[in-house]
């Protein structure tokens, strides 16, 4: 059995709140997260045509993009309150096609690491016949401090 994850910041949920209010990309496309614990992040996304490639599908960018969030802030719950995950790579395996009213994605860590946490994140569309999974992410994660990278913004 696997160790319990633990977090260097027993306020992550309120940092990652804070952060989303600067999440402007995220704010766009409509993507906001329902479930914050430590290690696993769920994100959601209420579908509308803007997120639809040119055959009512849901386009296969916006799916990338709602698994690198919710494998992102998975991998950002364990970091410390100066630190933050961005990502150094990312697969995405489509499975389906995704047609529904909503796109879900389940970030989870697999592997933390002290500079680099591996996630991944399965992807659901949720329509009137129910949820129906359409694609897989593994991502890792790199852990850096924006303040030691010169990469904070005002």
């Amino acid at each position: 059995m696997a160790a319990a994850l633990r977090t260097a910041n027993p306020d992550f949920r309120e940092t990652i709140l804070r952060h989303l209010e600067r999440q402007e990309f995220m704010k766009h496309i409509g993507c906001v997260l329902t479930s914050i614990e430590v290690g696993r992040v769920t994100a959601e996304i209420p579908l509308e045509r803007e997120h639809q490639q040119q055959i009512g599908l849901v386009h296969g960018g916006v799916i990338a993009t709602i698994a690198d969030v919710a494998a992102g802030f998975a991998g950002f719950t364990l970091v410390g309150p100066q630190e933050h995950t961005v990502t150094a790579e990312i697969k995405i395996s489509y499975f389906s096609p995704g047609r529904g009213h909503t796109l879900v994605a389940e970030g989870r860590v697999v592997k933390p690491g002290r500079r680099m946490h591996f996630c991944e994140a399965d992807v659901f569309v949720v329509g009137d016949t129910g949820r129906k999974l359409i694609a897989r992410a593994t991502t890792t994660m790199a852990v850096i401090d924006p303040r030691k990278k010169g990469l904070v913004q005002s």
